[in-house]
Formats: structure tokens, C-alpha cells, sequence
């Protein structure tokens, strides 16, 4: 190339170049766009964000134009919302425990530190409780549970170290439980409770052991039902299968409340006053200027997520409620739990009835039940589609057991509300102390029984699927309920 040459290029350098009236200019015309990334004040063009959002640009999370993947595939989709999912930052605060990623989030030392303050809390709940009369059920006082492994003699230690309290601790299917649980069961010994191991089990049979052992103040269950697989957490309940309240600024925990449609990911949140948030929403709405306006409608989600302090924060947070570690008691309470489902099932039935759930446990179980109670019960997986004969209705079952959806043999849902409403109708007229209840806000449903009182309440409240389900199928076979209108 000539010196001639090389001088002709270098003035075409900065200049559009147009062929046959067309301008390269244009291509990079971004300023119309609305497409703005979160923490940038500069458009992009729409091949950008659909780039973006294809290729899981964290970013993207909290993007107010993030539904808007007109021309990505549907398996695109679903692909970036599964790894959004598994990037979620921090603990979530549920109804009754934490969820969080497992390893990258809730590993097994920091589910000891959160096991500990839920611990401080069961025990605060236990002796409150001690501080008011015991109630007299039957014409006896209530028993403090003992295991029946290690005990030493009253005479060895001093009296107020014998009445201790005890503590249901159980896990689930997922296999990152088995590792939490580990680190669970060590840090609620080392704060000096009982606990009584039942192992694998689910949501509905560790309350009926919390039930049937009588002096237990609370239940610890590990487990991540409602989140993604990769997730892990810990439940922790009281005696009647209540949350515990906890009052984390006590602790130094911090609490922040998130939405699906916050951009703030950072823990300057936590920093803002009241006061400030009217000006900083009109910050945010000048430098969105059009933007907010065409943005389109985007249902939220929202959650509490915890902030837990440093390491070194923590140390505090070890110091035991008692001067020795508490007893490890393992009991196998499978079969006295199986033994009571059979309770609430027909001896004998005609009926056909399918159940639903990915659980082995639970599957395991009702193919039990129907050995001995010789009921004709299908169990299949939620996505099995092995063909089966017509059934009277189906039961599918979640990954938390306390929670299902009945439909009849059209196929049409049994609302709690309406199973409610048949189940009390048709048990009316006997003399039965069974009633069902349901909370239209919640979706919750349960039984109340006071055939077999409680030493901690006058009824039991029965939130079992399985339960449920014998209930359903005697009332349907005695003829007394239809779930088709």
C-alpha cells in the first residue's frame, strides 16, 4: 500500500460511511432506546438486552424490563430464570425458618450460628411457659420428657439441671440435609437442650412426634421445601407446630426487605432513613426520566432476606444456655407415625384412589397403608404418566406434606374451603369430635382433634396429608361425602 493510500484511510477514520444513501450511524443509535441497565444511566439497544438477557447477566435480576423476551426461546427462558433462582443473595426469612443456596449461602456452619439463635429463642418460649401453672389434663399433671440414654441419677447433679428441655430435630429428602443437619444437631446440644433425633422424615410426622412425645418445647426440621433443589434451610417450630417469633437485632442480624422489582443489592439500604426515601425516590424517577413510565407492569415477589454479622461477630452467639451439652437421643419414630395414619383409614374400601409425590418417604408410606389396610391406592410421581384405571379422586402431594390439592374424578379442584365444608357436613350427624378448618388466605387446611387431647392443649391440630386422605376416603365410602357438586 502507497503512502497515498495509507493517507486516504486514516481520513476515512470517525466518519460514516454511507453506501448507496445508507449511514452506519444509525446502527449504533441508542439514544431512543429504553432499554437502561440497572446501575447505568446509559440506553441500550434491544439486541443488547435480549443478549443480555440470554447470556443470565446478573444485572438482569432486578431489570424492570426483564419479562420483556419477545423472540428468545421458551427453553432460553426457563434457563436464565433456573440460574436466577440459584443466584439469589443472603438468607430468606420464611413463615417458619431460613432458605438459602446451599453451600454458597447456608453451609453447615452457618446453619449452626441461625440454629443457635432459634435455640436462645425455643428455650426463652419453654421457660415462660414454665413460669405459669400447668395445666391438669385427665386428672394428671404433665411430664417432663427424659430420654431414656444417659440419664444420670437425681442425686448426681443438682435438681435445677434435670428439668431440661427437649427438642424434635428431623431432615428431609434433599441431599444437602444430611449435611446441615449435622452442624443443627451439634449446635443445639452445645447450647445444652435435648435433642431427640427422629432422622429422615417430613414436615407432617415430625409434628405428631412433637405431638406424641409430651414435654417437647419445640422442632427443628431441615429442610428447603418451596425453593429450587439446590437450596438447603432450617424450620423451626414450637410444640403446637407454631413459627417462633425472633427478634434478630438482638442478635446483630439485619433484616432487609426485597422485592422482585429492587435494584438494590447492596447493604447501603440498611444505612437509609425514613426521612430519606421520598427524595431518593425522586432521584431515581429524573434519572429513569421516560423510562418508568413505558416500563411495563411486573408482578413482585417479595421476601425478608438476613443479613448475618461477621464471623468474628458470631463469637457471642456460642455462649451455652446450660453449663453441660445436651443429650443426643435417636429414636426411630416411623413406625408409631405409620401407626397412627392407619387410624384415619377405612379397614376395607372399593374405592380407587391415586396419590401424587416425588417423595420416596411418602410414597414409601402409602404404599404401606394400602398393604394394610387393604385399601386399592396408586402412587405414582407427579410427572409419572403411566396410565392407571378411572379413580374416585386424586391427591397430589408436595414436597412440604402439610400441603396438597384434591381433585375429583373430573379432574376438578377441591378447594380447602369447600373440603372443609364437606367434611364437617358429613361428619355432623356422628358422634365425632374431628373438625376440619381452613384459611382462604393462607391455602392452609387442618383437622382439629380432640378424641386424643393433648398435655400442652385441650385439641390437636392435625396438618397431615395423609391423615386427610383416610379421612376423605371413610367419608366417601360411607356414602356421606361427595366431592362433586
Amino acid at each position: 500500500m502507497t503512502a497515498k493510500d495509507q493517507r486516504a484511510d486514516k481520513s476515512l477514520l470517525g466518519k460514516p460511511i454511507r453506501i448507496s444513501g445508507f449511514s452506519t450511524s444509525g446502527l449504533t443509535r441508542t439514544s431512543e432506546s429504553p432499554y437502561v441497565c440497572p446501575g447505568s444511566t446509559q440506553a441500550v439497544s434491544r439486541a443488547v438486552h435480549l443478549a443480555r438477557i440470554n447470556a443470565a447477566w446478573p444485572n438482569c435480576d432486578q431489570c424492570e424490563w426483564r419479562t420483556d423476551s419477545e423472540g428468545l426461546a421458551e427453553k432460553t427462558l426457563q434457563a436464565t430464570e433456573r440460574i436466577r433462582d440459584h443466584r439469589g443473595a443472603g438468607l430468606h426469612r420464611t413463615e417458619f425458618g431460613v432458605r438459602g443456596p446451599y453451600i454458597n449461602e447456608l453451609d453447615r456452619r452457618t446453619a449452626a450460628d441461625v440454629a443457635r439463635i432459634f435455640a436462645s429463642c425455643v428455650n426463652e418460649m419453654a421457660m415462660a411457659a414454665d413460669q405459669e401453672p400447668a395445666p391438669v389434663v385427665s386428672g394428671r399433671a404433665p411430664q417432663q420428657y427424659r430420654p431414656v440414654t444417659n440419664v444420670p441419677p437425681e442425686s448426681a447433679v443438682p435438681a435445677k439441671l434435670i428439668e431440661v428441655h427437649a427438642v424434635v430435630l428431623g431432615y428431609d429428602g434433599r441431599s444437602s440435609s444430611p449435611d446441615i443437619f449435622v452442624g443443627v444437631t451439634a449446635a443445639v446440644r452445645e447450647m445444652g437442650l435435648w435433642v431427640i433425633d427422629i432422622g429422615r422424615c417430613t414436615a407432617a410426622s415430625i409434628q405428631e412426634a412433637a405431638r406424641s412425645l409430651h414435654g417437647c418445647v419445640g422442632i427443628m426440621f431441615v429442610t428447603g421445601a418451596g425453593k429450587p433443589a439446590s437450596w438447603a434451610g432450617l424450620d423451626v417450630m414450637d410444640a403446637h407446630g407454631e413459627s417462633v417469633p425472633v427478634v434478630w437485632k438482638d442478635f446483630g442480624v439485619r433484616l432487609q426487605h426485597v422485592t422482585s422489582n429492587s435494584s438494590t443489592t447492596g447493604h447501603e439500604e440498611f444505612n437509609r432513613v425514613s426521612a430519606d426515601s421520598d427524595e431518593l425516590s425522586e432521584v431515581l424517577r429524573r434519572i429513569r426520566g421516560k423510562t418508568e413510565a413505558a416500563a411495563p407492569r411486573v408482578p413482585s415477589t417479595a421476601h425478608l432476606r438476613l443479613w448475618l454479622p461477621s464471623i468474628e461477630d458470631r463469637v457471642r452467639w456460642s455462649g451455652r444456655l446450660s453449663r453441660h451439652s445436651g443429650q443426643h437421643e435417636v429414636v426411630n419414630f416411623e413406625p408409631r407415625y405409620r401407626e397412627w395414619l392407619t387410624r384415619w383409614y377405612p379397614q376395607e374400601s372399593s374405592l380407587r384412589v391415586l396419590l401424587r409425590s416425588d417423595d420416596p418417604l411418602i410414597q414409601e408410606r402409602a404404599t404401606w397403608l394400602a398393604e394394610q389396610t387393604g385399601i386399592e391406592l396408586y402412587v405414582r410421581a407427579l410427572r409419572d404418566d403411566v396410565s392407571i384405571p378411572p379413580c374416585r379422586f386424586s391427591m397430589t402431594v408436595f414436597e412440604d406434606d402439610r400441603q396438597f390439592v384434591i381433585n375429583d374424578d373430573h379432574h376438578s379442584d377441591v378447594t380447602p374451603e369447600r373440603l372443609a365444608v364437606l367434611i364437617n357436613a358429613s361428619i355432623h350427624s356422628q358422634s365425632s369430635q374431628v373438625t376440619a378448618h381452613a384459611d382462604a388466605a393462607s391455602g392452609r387446611f387442618w383437622l382439629t382433634d380432640a378424641r386424643r387431647r393433648s398435655e400442652l392443649e385441650g385439641t390437636e391440630h392435625v396438618r397431615d396429608a395423609l391423615a386427610i386422605l383416610g379421612l376423605t376416603m371413610k367419608m366417601i365410602e360411607s356414602g356421606r361425602l361427595h366431592l362433586r357438586p
